[in-house]
């Protein structure tokens, strides 16, 4: 499996006064996660880290994902923008931030149209005041050709993930340190729907290619009376054709979850733990 780029930082903390103080020393596992983000075009992405001594804490936007290697402007036409699914109240909504030359990662006010045809004005939070939960996914949206990566970075988290599924459209994401696949042993899939057997009922995963078209997995329990067959297939993720889902997310990419079931239920994964 590919795995991203870690290394245990030296964390030292001076306090400057009169006296002359030693600085504390500490091991925090911190890391890099290089995404495969082509332009022009957007990627589903996602954090598998937390805040850098934040302790357990969620990421600020700004600081998890890198500029390097990615557009600026003076125009939010022209740079790379981020687009974060969020809440504002009972609804789903979007938040949009675009790299701005010599500033970094800044805030755009939108409209949302109601529906009664009013217009409901949406200003963001600063992009150094939004925190993003380990394990939830967001669009990156690049503005001109590139074969450069995105990079996603912060502190590796020791805990398992529980990332919550709502019901209707998630954007969510493996806050793993390697490749997954869909039924990996790792994860628990505990709550997910499977219908009735058949795939335009269970729950679904839309996962992004890199041509910028989706592909469908769906969730599927065997039901009672159906051929012995199927047993393989068990709670287990397939595609439309009932075999089995062979597809791997690379560290860092998001995916929509489309839950059809009722109800919420939490994703959970394996936590990921550094070697001593």
């Amino acid at each position: 499996m590919k795995r991203i780029l870690m290394f245990t930082a030296a964390l030292a903390v001076a306090v400057c006064s009169r006296a002359a103080i030693q600085p504390i020393d500490g091991a925090n596992a911190v890391g890099f996660a290089a995404i495969t983000a082509p332009g022009i075009g957007s990627t589903i992405i996602t954090v598998p880290f937390e805040a850098c001594l934040g302790s357990g804490a969620a990421g600020m936007l700004s600081d998890l994902v890198a500029t390097n290697g990615l557009t600026s402007a003076g125009d939010p036409a022209a740079a790379d923008q981020l687009v974060v699914l969020t809440t504002s109240g009972p609804s789903q909504v979007y938040y949009y931030y675009w790299y701005q030359t010599g500033i970094g990662w800044t805030k755009i006010t939108t409209e949302k149209i109601m529906p009664d045809g009013s217009l409901q004005t949406l200003t963001p939070p600063e992009a150094n005041a939004f925190a993003i939960a380990r394990g939830l996914g967001f669009w990156i949206k690049r503005s001109a050709v590139s074969a450069t990566p995105v990079y996603v970075k912060g502190q590796i988290s020791s805990a398992h993930q529980t990332t919550a599924i709502n019901p209707g459209l998630n954007l969510v994401g493996y806050a793993s340190l390697s490749d997954f696949t869909l039924n990996d042993s790792g994860i628990d899939w505990t709550g997910a729907y499977g219908g009735t057997g058949n795939t335009k009922t269970s729950d679904k995963i839309l996962v992004v290619n890199t041509d910028g078209t989706f592909t469908e997995y769906f969730y599927f329990v065997k039901p009672d009376g159906w051929a012995a067959g199927y047993s393989a297939l068990d709670h287990k993720w397939i595609t439309s054709g009932y075999t089995l889902a062979n597809v791997t997310i690379p560290a860092g990419q998001g995916f929509w979850y489309l839950r059809r079931g009722t109800g919420s239920f939490p994703f959970h994964l394996d936590g990921q733990r550094v070697s001593e």
